[in-house]
């Protein structure tokens, strides 16, 4: 199997605090919101991430879009370790 259909390891999980990173998100760059879904497809290996920004609005994002706020309370970073 090649590396460009091996599934893509799963960067967030639902409650990690995230913030919006990259130029592809200038309308929310630099906000942080809280993960509130994974959307994954059959027949896709990307993982997309749902967002709830303060304000209530939801947006969904690739994980190249996000960063971690708080690592030391992500469930990112104790599945790493586990």
């Amino acid at each position: 199997m090649t590396e460009a259909f091996l599934p893509r390891k799963q960067l967030f999980f639902v409650g990690d605090v995230v913030r919006a990173v990259g130029a592809s998100v200038s309308n929310r760059q630099g906000q942080t919101g809280t993960l509130v879904e994974v959307v994954v497809s059959a027949e896709n290996v990307i993982y997309r991430y749902r967002v709830i920004f303060p304000d209530g609005s939801l947006e969904t994002f690739f994980g190249f879009e996000l960063e971690l706020v708080d690592a030391a309370g992500s469930k990112s970073k104790a599945r790493e370790t586990a």
